[in-house]
């Protein structure tokens, strides 16, 4: 199999398993609702010596956070995460095996931070120079020409700029 990308790990949202069989319940930085990243555990403190993480899978409990993929390799699980609902925390379940055989478990939880922005839609008024072209996005830019309020438009439909 081909390996199509290669990433790497962010330190700050790599939370590491303690040789302790029974733990508290992990904490991952705060994430926002736009981000798109890896969150990754490392079990490394609990493999053998030539011990290594050959599958795994994330799951979640509440509805809004997505994980797109999950990833074994070496001693780290990474889940590729996205979405969430605002202000809520999801409680993560890690779930790894080895290529000795080994089942490892690792709970944490996440907290989804941000407001969610509402689509505001105005309607601009605009000058064209031929008549029924309009403009492809209704939204102009910030550096569009506006004459008595009214932006102008070029005849491809695209809002005239400085």
């Amino acid at each position: 199999m081909k390996r199509l990308m290669k990433y790497s790990l962010h330190p700050y949202r790599i939370y590491e398993v303690s040789k302790k069989i029974f733990q508290n319940i992990g904490v991952f930085p705060n994430k926002t609702l736009s981000d798109y990243l890896d969150y990754s555990v490392d079990f490394s403190q609990r493999l053998q010596k030539g011990e290594r993480l050959i599958s795994g899978r994330v799951r979640i409990e509440g509805a809004g956070l997505i994980v797109t993929s999950v990833v074994a390799e070496g001693s780290y699980l990474t889940a590729f995460i996205k979405g969430g609902e605002a202000n809520e925390t999801y409680y993560l379940s890690y779930q790894a095996q080895s290529n000795l055989g080994g089942s490892f478990i690792q709970e944490l939880v996440m907290s989804v931070v941000g407001r969610k922005e509402k689509a505001i839609k105005k309607k601009y008024s605009f000058l064209t120079f031929k008549p029924g072209i309009k403009p492809s996005d209704t939204t102009p830019p910030l550096n569009a020409l506006r004459i008595n309020g009214r932006y102008l438009v070029t005849d491809s439909g695209f809002f005239m700029g400085i």
